[in-house]
Order: structure tokens, then C-alpha cells, then sequence
């Protein structure tokens, strides 16, 4: 047959026959091969051409629209007369089976016609806007078999899915997936949406109703940690189970969503007001537990706000007692001294009575040293004990950081929530801060900074001198680096939680220049960068003084370096000069005159290392350094000759300034051996002069010190006794010495662990700039109050603190502390309380 120029009937003759009547004799199989090659290419290649001939000419020769109407008139008169009588007589499970069944088939038919006739799709479809050949088969498999049984479907969607919750069968497993495959291809080239509708709808109504039965089974025999659990195994067992049947991420996503939905948003109110499951989970660091609370809270925000609030509740109550347990302790250790001194002055009292001692007034004042000396020593043991709250409280806040970065951090960056990260500085601004008379934090994190940054000197009593300077000057290992660095950072985590920054300020640049003179910092690099961290955090106005101090002592490594410079190039010209002298035998007077300054250092040192070896100067800027106690002192030669030479050289460097000796916070190296064994006696000039005269004198007494030194009985008492009292390193023939008048000796029968021995003077230095500071406040904060019921003339007992809170940019007084004041102007009628009511009123 000519097939070049053939008719429609002739045409459609070769189609049927040729391809159709084979496709559906194939169909008839009970096995068939999706992949089967039904056909040759010579086959393929005759039935193409074949309906190409027939549709690709011109009017009235082109058969395109027969074709394509015909072609569904085949696939309709199959489906209706071989498909459906198969579906009569049948149960909703059956005619699902029967009806994938004939999709499989219906789609090998279709691929195979799809291929021949796809000359369609090119023009013909194009131009009359027609469905293309794959949407056109579908949509008549729709109208013929599908729209008939898919109430039914649907059922079977529901039963199956069901089922699939509590037993996996395969076979219907299989055709759950096949059916979710059959609606995604005819979903394919159609606007119906026909998944979501059915399949989607089913599946949401099924884990609806299934979920809300479990709810309350759940919530009322499950502990909260196991009812977490359970719906964190149901989520991931219902999204398995949808990936395995094929089912969309949209529909997987909305089967979530509605068990959290049911399980949390639902039980909200019952899971959160019961706090006591939150707590058990913080009380055991159930890092797990925590950690899908707050995944699966995090769908809803009433729930995240629910769970924030319930962990702050938590970690401030375990602040408060933590706090509260220390405040009680500082009060403790407070009633303790009192007593301590009250039974003090009891027993002095009666043993004076019984040696009928007449009590001047001198003895009055050397018993008030004491008690002053003993009261210091006890503040700084008592300090030290209750620094261990910074201790813990560092470990609380480390605890809480840990707890929110591994439990509550966004899975997109692993950075931990905002939210969680905000909330967790307001829970420990809430109880961080404490001030009283008895208890300080700022001031305590003050003194653990200063424990931390300062050498250990009893560790160091068995290190020869040279080995000490040596550790003085060589920073430590990376290892204790690290550890230090990572305390500063704990310590600034810490600070920054306080609003009392000034008060902070105030005591760490006391303490910092005790370590800096005192040559007791670990690491000069370590303060600079702790300083740089607070610098980072509250801003050059705070840190800059502390900067100055590190830069003075930087600076006075270069200052002494050129002065002993300067000392060993008067020494190697004044004995060039006396050799030159005595060469020529010349006596002229202008060369006595030239060389009159070295003959004076000749006189005080006999060559330059008596000077680099025994003395080295701190020059203190007045401006950096706090204020620090002089005392006036007559020095002996052996230490005025040192000071003199200094005086002169850097009066010839620096014209305009002016230097004030401060003997008090000196460093002198005494050398003594007791029973064959050399101490070293640090102290300073003033404790040294006194010892030193025991050289002169077989005794000593106050009249001998102050004649000799010329200081007055205060310093004496205070610098002698430490050696006294806690080393008994001189002794007195009287059991109570008396200051004024009592003969002290060396006590030849001396010894002590270590050969390294520290004498300080016991002082209240440290704490006089903050009570100087501490009065100042005072008077701010009245001030204050006054200004503001000024201004106001009346105001609610609350509204006061808001507005002298305000009013104080400087520094932010605790409430008790404003209330305190408010009571005080009210005594003192700058301010009155109206009856029976929380309104003060200004009294003009």
C-alpha cells in the first residue's frame, strides 16, 4: 500500500491493526513488562511515518484532528469495554487494586501510542490549543474509569494509612504507594490538585483523629520527659512512614506540624503550669530533654515565651539562694568578729584590773591599733571566704551557658537563640548584685580578680632570689595563658551583669596598684589584656587610669635602665679622670672642681653595681595611680645616699617635676640568720629602718624609733606588729607590750618554715578611697531624691526609684539603698509620707 498519499480510513486501518490491536492483545497478559519492547524500529518507523503522512499536508488532505479524536475514541471504547465490567460486583479494596491495575496497563498502551502519534503535539496540539497527547490520555482515563471510584479511593487512602501505623503489610503498603503514584501523575498535567485534595485531606484527617486520642492517653500516664519523648518517636515514625509511601515534604511537614500542634499548643497550658517538669530537667542537666523541649516548643512562640519564663524562674531562684546563702554568711562572719573584738576588750579589760595597770590615753591608742590591725586581718580572711560566691557563681553561669548552647540553639548556624541568649543576662542581672554593709559582689569580684592575677608568694618561699626575679619577668606558658584568659573572660561575664561598674572601677585600681607595686602580678601582658577586655565592654572613661598605671611601670623599666646608664658613665669617667690624675701628679684646682660630682658618688658607692644591684625606682603618676598614704620618716645614710643620687639625676632629666617619696609601699630585702639558717625579711623602708636598728641597739622602744626616725607612735605601732604579733620575730619582757614605752628585742630563737618571709604593715589603705567614694554616693543620692520631689512636689513610693535611677547615669544604686534615704529625708523632714497611703510629698 502507497502510504505516501493515504486517506484517513486507510490510514487509521494500519494504526489499529498494526499497533492498537497488538497493544491490547499484550494487555491481556496477566503479567506485563513496563519496559517491554513491544515493537522493532522498522515497526516504529512504518507507524510514525504512517501518521505523519496523514497529518502533515495541507487542507483538505491533513487528517491531524481525526486522528487525535480518533485516537481517543480508542482509548475510551478500552477502558469502558475491557476495563470497567471488571470493576462490577467488587469492594472499595478490589476495585482499587483492579483500578492501579488498569493504570499500569492503560500506561503502556498510552506511551507506545504517545510515541507514534506524537507528530500531534508539534503542530497540531500547538496551533488549536488543544491538550498535548499525556494530559489528553490522562484526562480521559479520569472521565472514563477514575472520577467513578475515587470516593472510594479515598477510603481505602484513609483504612490503609491507618493500618500502616500499627502493621506494615507489604501488599498494602505497595499499593498505598502505587495509588499515591497514580494521582501524582494525574496531577501532572492538571490544575486539580487532586493529591492534596484526597490523599493529603485523608492522610491529615487520619493523624488528626488519631493524635488527639493519644493526647490524652499520654498526657495523663507519661511524666513530661517521657510525653516529650513520645511525641519526638511519633514525629520521626509518622515522617519515615510518609517518605517511605512516597508522600510529598509538604504533606510530611503538615502531619508535623498537627501532632505538635495536638500534642504541645493544645496541652500548653497543661505543660507549662505544672513548672516542676521544667525544673526536674534543669535540676538533672538533662541536656536531651531540654534540647526537644525547645525544638518542639519553638513552633509556637507562646510556648517558647512559656518556656523562657519557667528557666528564668529557675536559675533565679537557685541565683537567689546561692546569693542569699552567702549574704547570711557575710553576716555570720560579721556577728562573729563582733563578738571576737567585744570578748577582746573584755579580757584586756579584766587583765588590766587584775595588774592594776592605770590605762593613759597612749595605751588607749595602741589597744585601738590592735583591734584595728586584727579587724584588718579578719575583713581580708572574711573577703576571701566569701569570694568563693564569685566561684560559684562563675560555675552557675558557665552551668546555664553550657545548658543554653547545647540545648537551645538555632539548627541553621548552631549560635544559640537570641532570645535564650537575652534572657539569659536578664535571669542573672536579676540576683548577681548585692550591696550592703556586710556584702558586696562588685567588691568581691574585685578580690577574686586580684587572687587570681597576683603570684602566690608562700609557693615561692623556696625560690632563690635570681630564680624570682626571673619568674617576675617572664610571662607564662601558653597553658596558663589559656587558663588565666579564660578566667578573665569568665570574670568580665560576670561584670558585666552588675550596674555598680563605678564601685567596681573604684576597688580593682586599688587592688591593681597593690599588685603592680608590690611586684606580685603574674603577668604584666594578662592585666593589660583583662583591661583591654573591660575597655572593650564599658569604654575608655573606665580603663584609661588603668592603662596609665601598666604604661608607668613599662616606663620605669626604661627610666631605671638609663639611670643605672648614667651611673656607670659617672663611675668609668671619674676613674678615667683619677687615673689621668695620677699619671700627670696634678693638683689644679679646675680639675678638683670638674670632678667634685664624682668624688660625691665615689664617697657614697664603691663602684656601679652598688647601685643596679641593691635599688630601683617606681615613678607613680599622680594622675593614674589612687591616693596613697605618706608618712614622714628620717632616713638613715645607707638608704638616703640611694635616694639622694636618684633625686639629682632626675632632677637634670625632668626640670618641672617634682617627686614624692612614698616609703610605705616600698620593697626592702633584709638578710638575717638565726640558728644557721639565712632568712630573707621583705618589707619595706619603714619596717626595715626599725629592724635595722637593732644593729645600733641591744633593745629598742618607741623613744629610740622616734628619735632615731622620727616617725610617730601610729607607724611604729603598725609597722611592728606584724613582726610581733604573727611572726614573732621580736619579742617584749611585757606579756601586753605597751607601744609607748615597752623594750623590744630580737627574738634569737626565731625560725619559720619558709626562708622567704613577708612583713607588711596591716592597713586600711585599700579600703580609703572607696569609703571617700562611698560618702560622696551618699550624698548624691539624697541629693537626688531631693531634686526629684522638687521638680515633682509628689510622687508614688515606686516612681521615686525610677526617677533617681535616672537621675544617676553615673552608677545605680540598689533599691534598698534608695529606700534607706528616702526614710532618712522623711526623719530629717525634707520629705513627708502621706496617711495611709504610698504618695510622698516634697516639703518646701
Amino acid at each position: 500500500m502507497d502510504i505516501v498519499n493515504i486517506n484517513f480510513e486507510s490510514g487509521w486501518k494500519i494504526i489499529r491493526e498494526e499497533a492498537i490491536e497488538k497493544i491490547e492483545k499484550y494487555l491481556e497478559n496477566e503479567h506485563i513488562e513496563k519496559n517491554k519492547n513491544l515493537f522493532s524500529a522498522t515497526e516504529y518507523t512504518r507507524l510514525y511515518t504512517v501518521v505523519y503522512n496523514m497529518c502533515a499536508k495541507k487542507n483538505p488532505f491533513c487528517y491531524s484532528k481525526e486522528v487525535y479524536r480518533k485516537y481517543g475514541e480508542s482509548l475510551s471504547m478500552y477502558t469502558i469495554d475491557k476495563i470497567k465490567p471488571l470493576l462490577k460486583n467488587s469492594d472499595e479494596l478490589n476495585k482499587t487494586k483492579i483500578l492501579i491495575d488498569a493504570w499500569f496497563k492503560y500506561s503502556f498502551y498510552t506511551k507506545w501510542m504517545n510515541k507514534f502519534l506524537r507528530y500531534l503535539d508539534r503542530y497540531y496540539v500547538e496551533y488549536n490549543s488543544s491538550l498535548c497527547l499525556s494530559a489528553y490520555t490522562k484526562n480521559i482515563f479520569k472521565i472514563t474509569l477514575f472520577n467513578e471510584l475515587r470516593e472510594d479511593i479515598k477510603n481505602i487512602i484513609y483504612e490503609i494509612y491507618n493500618n500502616l501505623r500499627s502493621q506494615e503489610e507489604i501488599d498494602q503498603k505497595e499499593l498505598f504507594c502505587n495509588i499515591v503514584e497514580l494521582y501524582k501523575e494525574l496531577d501532572n498535567e492538571s490544575n486539580e490538585k487532586m493529591y492534596e485534595h484526597d490523599i493529603e485531606k485523608k492522610i491529615v484527617e487520619n493523624v488528626n483523629n488519631f493524635y488527639k486520642k493519644k493526647a490524652e492517653e499520654w498526657i495523663n500516664d507519661y511524666p513530661f520527659d517521657d510525653y516529650i519523648i513520645s511525641i519526638e518517636n511519633a514525629i520521626e515514625k509518622e515522617y519515615e512512614k510518609n517518605k517511605s509511601l512516597n508522600l510529598n515534604d509538604d504533606t510530611c511537614e503538615k502531619v508535623t506540624n498537627i501532632i505538635v500542634k495536638i500534642l504541645i499548643y493544645e496541652k500548653l497550658n497543661t505543660l507549662i503550669d505544672n513548672k516542676n517538669n521544667i525544673f526536674h530537667l534543669l535540676k538533672n542537666n538533662n541536656l536531651s530533654s531540654l534540647r526537644r523541649t525547645y525544638i518542639l516548643f519553638s513552633y509556637f512562640p507562646e510556648a517558647l515565651t512559656g518556656l523562657k519564663k519557667i528557666i528564668g524562674e529557675y536559675i533565679k531562684m537557685e541565683g537567689n539562694e546561692l546569693k542569699d546563702k552567702y549574704v547570711q554568711l557575710s553576716r555570720k562572719l560579721h556577728m562573729s568578729k563582733s563578738v571576737n573584738n567585744m570578748q577582746n576588750v573584755d579580757d584586756n579589760t579584766m587583765e588590766d584590773n587584775d595588774n592594776y595597770i592605770d590605762i593613759s590615753n597612749d595605751d588607749n591608742n595602741n589597744n585601738d591599733n590592735n583591734n584595728n590591725n586584727n579587724i584588718m586581718n579578719t575583713q581580708q580572711n572574711d573577703d576571701i571566704i566569701l569570694c568563693d560566691y564569685i566561684e560559684q557563681l562563675i560555675k552557675l553561669h558557665n552551668h546555664y551557658d553550657n545548658i543554653f548552647k547545647l540545648s537551645f540553639f538555632n539548627i541553621s548556624n548552631k549560635n544559640i537563640d537570641p532570645n535564650f541568649n537575652e534572657c539569659l543576662k536578664d535571669y542573672f542581672e536579676s540576683f548577681v548584685e548585692h550591696e550592703d554593709e556586710y556584702f558586696s559582689t562588685v567588691k568581691l569580684l574585685v578580690i577574686y580578680t586580684d587572687n587570681i592575677l597576683k603570684r602566690d608568694l608562700n609557693n615561692e618561699n623556696n625560690v632563690d632570689e635570681k630564680q624570682k626575679v626571673h619568674m617576675n619577668k617572664e610571662e607564662k606558658n601558653d597553658e596558663q595563658t589559656k587558663f588565666l584568659m579564660k578566667k578573665m573572660s569568665e570574670i568580665v561575664e560576670i561584670f558585666n551583669y552588675t550596674s555598680n561598674k563605678e564601685t567596681f572601677f573604684e576597688y580593682y585600681r586599688v587592688y591593681l596598684a597593690n599588685r603592680l607595686i608590690n611586684n606580685i602580678y603574674i603577668s604584666l601582658n594578662i592585666e593589660k589584656k583583662f583591661i583591654e577586655q573591660l575597655y572593650y565592654l564599658c569604654g575608655s572613661q573606665y580603663t584609661s587610669k588603668l592603662g596609665g598605671m601598666i604604661q608607668d611601670l613599662i616606663n620605669n623599666t626604661n627610666m631605671n635602665n638609663k639611670f643605672y646608664d648614667h651611673m656607670k658613665n659617672v663611675f668609668n669617667n671619674n676613674q678615667i679622670v683619677n687615673n689621668n690624675n695620677n699619671n700627670n701628679n696634678s693638683n689644679n684646682n679646675n680639675s678638683n672642681n670638674n670632678n667634685s660630682n664624682n668624688t660625691k658618688y665615689n664617697h657614697h658607692f664603691s663602684n656601679y653595681h652598688n647601685v643596679k644591684d641593691f635599688f630601683s625606682v617606681k615613678i607613680l603618676n599622680k594622675g593614674y595611680w589612687p591616693t596613697l598614704e605618706k608618712i614622714h620618716i628620717q632616713l638613715n645614710e645607707p638608704f638616703n645616699k640611694y635616694i639622694q643620687v636618684f633625686e639629682e639625676y632626675y632632677k637634670s632629666e625632668n626640670k618641672n617635676r617634682k617627686l614624692e617619696w612614698i616609703y610605705e609601699l616600698s620593697e626592702v630585702i633584709l638578710h638575717y640568720e638565726f640558728n644557721n639558717i639565712l632568712y630573707n625579711f621583705y618589707c619595706n623602708v619603714v619596717n626595715a629602718q626599725i629592724l635595722l636598728l637593732f644593729n645600733k641597739y641591744k633593745y629598742i622602744n618607741y623613744d629610740i624609733v622616734k628619735n632615731e626616725l622620727q616617725i610617730d607612735l601610729k607607724s611604729f605601732t603598725d609597722h611592728m606588729y606584724t613582726s610581733f604579733y604573727h611572726f614573732k620575730l621580736i619579742t617584749s619582757n611585757d606579756e601586753i607590750p605597751d607601744w609607748s614605752n615597752s623594750n623590744f628585742y630580737i627574738n634569737n630563737n626565731f625560725s619559720y618554715p619558709n626562708k622567704n618571709i613577708y612583713i607588711k604593715k596591716t592597713t586600711a589603705l585599700l579600703s580609703k578611697e572607696h569609703e571617700k567614694t562611698k560618702e560622696d554616693r551618699t550624698m548624691a543620692i539624697e541629693a537626688a531624691i531631693v531634686r526629684v520631689m522638687k521638680m515633682h512636689k509628689k510622687l508614688f513610693y515606686d516612681q521615686i526609684f525610677d526617677y533617681v535611677k535616672k537621675s544617676l547615669s553615673s552608677f545605680s544604686p540598689t533599691n534598698q539603698v534608695i529606700e534607706k534615704k528616702i526614710d532618712l529625708l522623711v526623719e530629717r523632714e525634707y520629705i513627708q509620707k502621706e496617711e495611709n497611703s504610698q504618695i510622698y510629698v516634697y516639703i518646701p
